[in-house]
């Protein structure tokens, strides 16, 4: 949709059902609003308040991750980066979209928190740059799905295979409702601890996290073990510190075989996402 034949269309006031239609012809696959309130415990350097402190909703957005960018890591022969990010352009739009309608929309494209602080405060009480929302946190709140077990976002619809994006803005749209049930198995899984060949996830090290009203039991994972994994994953581009992207590691490919292996995505496939024995790298082999 080019953006002088959708103005037309942006004349009338926005819904939150306008809004989803607006973002699905864009180009995204989910689509959540998440009512400010719900980062009440957030911290001012992760809070998008810092940022837009007149700001009504954030609204979550997720791209499909397609399956196929997984085979060639999933066969140790092509090595492809799947992004945790969704392409800036696409938030760019639909924040263009709602000034359309006069509300004030900032599109947010996070660097590592673990950068933070950035820089020094430019006058009394405000937070240090840079401020850094967390999109699964966003995501959560939204009710597009939770955390899992090793601590990646989880679709009920995608799992682990979707790229996040976040825009903030003043408009008072309605809020969805956290995810009901659970994607994830928790202990009665644990495909991911299983699967890391460092031992970088501890079953037996574990807490609950709760965004909104939504409760996940989550794993204590060793990211300083995950950076040196040889097994699919990439370092974060904007931090050396920062969590790395594991979504091609061999923790999250088994996850996303499991889920599938007990239906507990809405997309399925006629074929099997692991076709053949699962491989590992330890840190030293050659």
């Amino acid at each position: 949709m080019t953006r002088q034949r959708g103005c037309k269309e942006r004349r009338e006031n926005v819904k939150k059902a306008k809004l989803k239609e607006l973002a699905q012809e864009i180009g995204f696959d989910v689509v959540g609003i998440a009512s400010i309130d719900r980062f009440s415990n957030v911290s001012s350097e992760r809070h998008p308040l810092s940022i837009f402190p007149d700001a009504k909703s954030v609204i979550a957005l997720g791209c499909e991750v397609p399956r196929g960018s997984f085979r060639g890591i999933e066969e140790g022969t092509l090595w492809m980066r799947a992004g945790r990010q969704v392409p800036p352009k696409y938030t760019y739009e639909l924040a263009r979209c709602i000034e359309d309608e006069g509300w004030e929309a900032v599109p947010v494209s996070p660097l590592a928190p673990e950068r933070w602080p950035d820089g020094v405060s430019v006058a009394p009480g405000k937070v240090a740059p840079n401020v850094s929302p967390s999109l699964e946190y966003a995501a959560v709140a939204a009710g597009l799905g939770e955390i899992g077990f090793c601590r990646v976002f989880l679709s009920p619809v995608y799992g682990p295979r979707l790229s996040l994006g976040m825009i903030i803005t003043d408009a008072p749209f309605e809020a969805d409702e956290p995810l009901e049930g659970s994607v994830c198995e928790g202990l009665d899984c644990q495909a991911c601890v299983e699967a890391c060949p460092l031992d970088a996830i501890d079953s037996n090290d574990t807490e609950e996290v709760i965004i909104s009203s939504k409760k996940m039991l989550c794993a204590h994972v060793n990211y300083d073990a995950c950076r040196l994994c040889p097994n699919g994953v990439y370092l974060d581009e904007s931090s050396l510190h920062g969590t790395p992207n594991r979504l091609t590691a061999t923790c999250v490919r088994s996850c996303i075989a499991r889920l599938e292996e007990r239906n507990k995505l809405e997309k399925r496939y006629k074929t099997s996402f692991r076709i053949r024995p699962a491989w590992s790298l330890g840190i030293f082999d050659k």
